[in-house]
């Protein structure tokens, strides 16, 4: 997933078909998009939305800390909360502009040249200033598959096997969908997100929650053990 990662951050640093792909498609949506289908897909795209979805999953995590009597599900909720800010470095690290780049609308819009990585000229930002340049990868692709991961791994011994693959690909498939149609993220905004995704989902996946030793003032009835 880091060569993945790596490979499509390369690509969209200078002028290659990846960069063409995003402008097309960009267009492509902004001439097919009716706006009943936009309402909907703005409501849709919630589902990938950081504050309201980690909410739930602090929620979760909370609850089944009290039932379980232990504070292992809120360590892993920091932990996946620190995974998830991760992806705001990577947006100071690889500064973009968004598909609909200048605002307000209508365009025209970034053009091939703007698209890049590094968008060298910054004085045409105006009043908008960094908050323009944040588009890669695409935080609400990764808070999909960050949160829904971490309901997953909280309660997933409730559902099926079938119940907890939907769980864990719907989400990012609508998202997916919503983010890119909707113009909010470049094609290889969403696809990067999807790389770092899989990471933090995989590393989760392997980390031994239920018995990794943590501190003694953690879990003070050791001593009883």
């Amino acid at each position: 997933m880091l060569v993945a990662f790596g490979i499509c951050t390369w690509l969209s640093a200078f002028h290659s078909p990846l960069i063409d792909l995003d402008i097309w498609l960009r267009d492509f949506v902004d001439a097919h998009r009716p706006p009943w289908l936009a309402t909907v897909l703005v409501y849709t795209n919630k589902l990938g939305q950081g504050g309201i979805v980690s909410a739930v999953a602090l929620a979760v995590a909370a609850a089944v800390a009290r039932a379980r009597h232990t504070v292992r599900p809120m360590i892993a909720f920091l932990f996946m909360y620190g995974m998830a800010g991760l992806v705001l470095l990577l947006k100071l690290a690889f500064p973009r502009i968004y598909p609909h780049w200048p605002r307000p609308d209508p365009g025209p819009y970034a053009d091939a040249a703007q698209a890049l990585l590094y968008y060298p000229d910054r004085s045409q930002l105006g009043a908008l200033g960094d908050s323009a340049v944040g588009a890669y990868p695409s935080g609400h692709v990764v808070n999909t598959f960050v949160w829904y991961g971490l309901l997953v791994l909280l309660v997933g011994a409730l559902l099926t096997a079938r119940q907890r693959r939907l769980l864990l690909v719907v989400p990012v498939v609508v998202v997916f969908f919503s983010t890119t149609y909707l113009g909010f993220h470049w094609l290889t905004d969403s696809v990067a997100g999807v790389f770092i995704g899989v990471l933090i989902v995989r590393i989760m996946q392997r980390m031994p929650w239920g018995t990794v030793r943590l501190p003694l003032w953690l879990e003070p009835e050791r001593r009883l053990r």
